[in-house]
């Protein structure tokens, strides 16, 4: 794309101080040579044919000036230079500043520069050559008026030409510095190495003229010879380095010649910005075609370049004659659209550019559909240099994939991969690498008996049924009867924990042991003949004031059952059981930065109970990491954080060795629990998981069946083979496979045949709104039913009130996990919470049908 010259044209408010400085520029130009250039008509007869070769030469040169490749027009070489400062050494100021105005008026004629430019030009010029003539003057005379060449002229020559250039740059870049606004040093320093090589050089090939012209004028015509030597040889590096820049396929601009127009067009309209322009922003538009890669697998690679042609073809037609379209590579390109007063006109330039790829493109009669998504980033909002605009280009383009849309403009919350997210994922893998896996967690004393996760229950009895349409239960995270009304006194036994055979779920009411009162810590073992609490009292009186009232007031208040050793006296009210923050961390030995401490990783564990004994019969691992500045990370975003990366790989290590040996722990104080951990898709498809879980499970010494791992239904689909090879090797290790929100994937109905699975868990979007909602309601007995039919286990998440707790005890569910009965919660709090926690089973009542869709 070729922009015009910038400099044929003064920004607003700059006129003033630029054009008084080329008016100064101008007078002391004359002041300088008004008095050679009045002497010069009575020396022309006089000048020899070597000075009107020489003056021809120049202004010919000068017609056709050399422009570098990759630079606009005004950093074009002007050959004149060298003849002209020749003139000077052999001849004169007046005579080089009158062919220098000559050749000067040629170039500007043939470049279209503005008059006031071309002016300008001649008046540095004349003045470079008065510079020059002045130090010429300082020698010991005329330097070529015979005789024999002294190493003092050669002194002389030096410093005129370094005069000769110093007041040249000089007058230029204070020009430019008035006209933009640069700083001086940044303007100096960028162009300063190339006109000391291109303007030096000719400069010093000035005495080899003069010397040549001693000699003879017909020797002058032969430095053309290397003059069109070097010409040819830099026009065929710029030619060289045009192909470089350009895409041999298409013949759009490459990747290279992108970021060069990218990081020129950010300076002027950052320039632009400062002087407080509209047009100051700068759009990057990345396009990727869509079903490309069908065209090439299916019609091979050659019918796939003439689609690429035809769209760049295409492309071309719609993108302005300002813009810049490349092509980075495969099925992607890119549009440059500079001076934008918004965002809004980049859209409209993408929505032309979807309209003109949405026509079929007809190749040997065969018309190839041919979409594209085009992600938006502009300057300075979305980023102020190549890298960070091309990036966020990148990213919008994938979120507009992602979202099945065609053009996206760049949102911060769309970049999964932003500088936060990639500081995070270097915490989480310094937590992983630094920090050991946490030790279990050891049992417990008993408390008083709650049930769900705030109603009180009674310590005596079967179990305790909810009466239909009786009170309910404690919403979770109540305070006893204040959240929720106490249930009728009744007996039940203490905190269960219960294998449920080949599902882990109790059919037949059977209890475990109740903790027993005595020194050390209580154990837990199964026992399938239900025993009774003791309970011993002298006071009768006291006795039924007691089974009136709170019953944990109740259980504090009566005297210690006959064994060696008593269970401490307990307050009148405990606690509700809810997760504890942790002690904090000790600070690092590196200060008080909290940079320094990437953290701490834990396991959270959440109930599962059984919904027709109210046993609890297992526990999910979800995990937790406290950040010390983020504080607790949202579980979603930790996993898709590691997700991508090698640290799953730390992660799901980290997380098998806890649940193992917390599972191990609980086994050796009686408490038998199946744990359910979650896998991702890299796990399944690395197919280490499987043996490092036998591993864990033989160093630890726990059974196979004491574990399940969910998949959920996106990991199933990802890869089905490699996946299912993961599963299968864990089921022959007698693991349980639980298939993880269920209802929500892409999967068919026949991986329930297939897999070998041993449960399914009913996603908590439909479990929630079941109570309310027809639809959802209809699902979830859809999905028990199928579970049921197949023979499988089905647990519902997302159980929050009583309600829904009871329709799906009609339904015909398992097991039910949510807040109903408990939150998740550290190791700790869960053996506090088993001891207190008393089996509740539900009664039929008149609404268990749930909400119906009317007839239709």
């Amino acid at each position: 794309m070729e922009t015009a010259d910038p400099r044929n044209s003064v920004p607003p408010g700059r006129g003033a101080p630029f054009f008084g400085f080329v008016a100064a520029v101008g007078v002391l130009a004359l002041l300088v040579s008004v008095g050679p250039l009045l002497r010069l008509p009575d020396r022309l007869p006089g000048l020899p044919a070597a000075f009107w070769t020489m003056a021809a030469l120049a202004v010919a040169c000068d017609a056709r000036p050399f422009v570098p490749p990759g630079r606009r027009a005004s950093s074009a070489v002007f050959p004149s230079t060298c003849f002209t400062f020749a003139i000077l050494l052999g001849w004169g100021l007046g005579p080089a500043v009158a062919v220098q105005a000559v050749a000067v008026a040629v170039s500007g004629w043939r470049m279209r520069h503005a008059p006031w430019r071309t002016a300008f030009n001649g008046a540095q010029y004349a003045c470079a050559l008065a510079a020059a003539y002045a130090v010429t003057r300082l020698g010991p005379g005329d330097l070529y008026a015979g005789g024999r060449l002294h190493w003092t002229d050669v002194v002389v020559v030096g410093a005129a030409t370094a005069a000769w250039f110093a007041v040249n740059y000089a007058l230029v870049s204070s020009a430019i510095r008035l006209r933009f606004g640069d700083r001086w040093w940044p303007s100096v320093r960028l162009g300063l190495a190339y006109e000391l090589l291109s303007t030096g050089s000719l400069l010093l090939l000035a005495p080899v003229l003069v010397a040549a012209a001693r000699a003879s004028a017909a020797l002058i015509p032969l430095v053309l010879v290397p003059l069109f030597a070097v010409y040819r040889m830099a026009r065929l590096s710029a030619e060289r380095e045009q192909l470089a820049a350009l895409d041999p396929l298409t013949g759009l601009p490459n990747r290279k010649a992108l970021l060069t127009e990218v990081a020129e067009q950010v300076h002027l309209h950052a320039e632009r910005g400062a002087r407080g322009e509209p047009d100051a922003h700068l759009a990057l538009l990345l396009l990727d075609l869509d079903r490309f890669k069908h065209v090439n697998d299916a019609l091979g690679h050659a019918v796939g370049d003439r689609l690429l042609v035809e769209v760049s073809a295409r492309l071309a037609e719609v993108v302005g004659e300002r813009d810049l379209l490349a092509r980075l590579g495969g099925d992607e390109f890119a549009v440059v659209v500079p001076g934008l007063t918004g965002g809004e006109q980049a859209r409209e330039l993408a929505d032309r550019v979807v309209a003109a790829l949405a026509e079929p493109v007809p190749l040997d009669g065969l018309p190839l559909d041919v979409g594209g998504s085009i992600g938006i980033a502009v300057f300075p909002e979305h980023g102020e240099d190549f890298a960070t605009l091309m990036r966020h280009a990148d990213v919008a383009m994938y979120d507009a994939k992602q979202r099945n849309d065609t053009v996206a403009v760049y949102a911060a919350e769309s970049d999964h991969n932003s500088a936060e997210r990639l500081g995070l994922l270097a915490d989480l893998r310094r937590v992983l690498e630094v920090s050991p896996s946490a030790p279990a967690t050891p049992v417990a004393p008993a408390l008083p008996a709650r049930g769900g996760d705030g109603a009180d229950l009674a310590p005596e009895g079967d179990g305790v049924v909810l009466p239909a349409g009786g009170e309910r239960l404690a919403r979770p995270g109540g305070d006893g009867p204040a959240a929720g009304a106490a249930l009728p006194p009744a007996t039940v036994p203490a905190a269960v924990a219960h294998p449920g055979g080949a599902h882990g779920v109790t059919r037949n009411g059977a209890r475990g042991e109740s903790v027993r009162p005595g020194g050390g810590a209580p154990r837990w073992r199964l026992n399938r003949r239900r025993q009774r609490a003791e309970v011993g009292s002298d006071d009768e009186l006291i006795n039924r004031i007691v089974t009136g009232a709170d019953p944990i007031r109740r259980r504090a208040a009566r005297p210690a059952a006959p064994e060696p050793s008593s269970v401490p006296e307990l307050p009148a009210v405990a606690p509700d059981p809810l997760p504890q923050p942790r002690p904090a961390r000790p600070t690092p030995a590196r200060g008080d930065d909290p940079a320094g401490d990437p953290g701490e990783i834990t396991m959270y564990y959440q109930p599962q109970i059984a919904i027709a004994t109210g046993e609890v019969v297992g526990v999910e691992a979800l995990l937790r990491w406290r950040h010390p500045r983020r504080g607790m990370v949202d579980p979603g975003e930790l996993i898709q954080v590691a997700e991508q990366s090698a640290v799953m790989r730390l992660l799901t290590r980290r997380v098998v060795d806890d649940v193992v040996a917390q599972v191990a722990a609980w086994s050796a104080a009686g408490i038998t629990l199946r744990a359910a951990l979650n896998v991702s898709v890299r796990d399944l498809h690395t197919g280490e998981i499987a043996d490092q879980i036998a591993d864990r499970l033989a160093r630890y010494g726990v059974r196979p069946e004491q574990l399940q791992v969910e998949i959920t239904e996106g990991a199933l689909m990802a890869d089905p083979r490699r996946v299912l090879a993961s599963i299968t090797q864990l089921h022959r290790i007698g693991v349980g496979i639980a298939l993880d929100d269920f209802g929500t994937g892409y999967s068919s109905l026949q991986h329930l045949r297939r897999l070998p699975l041993s449960e399914v868990k009913v996603d908590r979007s439909f479990v929630l709104g079941m109570a309310d909602d027809p639809d959802d309601a209809a699902i979830v007995r859809s999905m028990i039913e199928l579970a049921g039919a197949l023979g499988l286990r089905v647990v519902a998440e997302g159980v929050e009130d009583e309600r829904t707790w009871r329709l799906l005890h009609a339904a015909g569910c398992d097991v039910a996990q949510g807040w109903f009965h408990a939150r998740p919660m550290p190791a700790a709090d869960l053996a506090t919470w088993l001891s207190r926690y008393r089996p509740v089973r539900p009664t039929v009542t008149t609404d268990t049908d749930g909400p119906r869709r009317p007839g239709r």
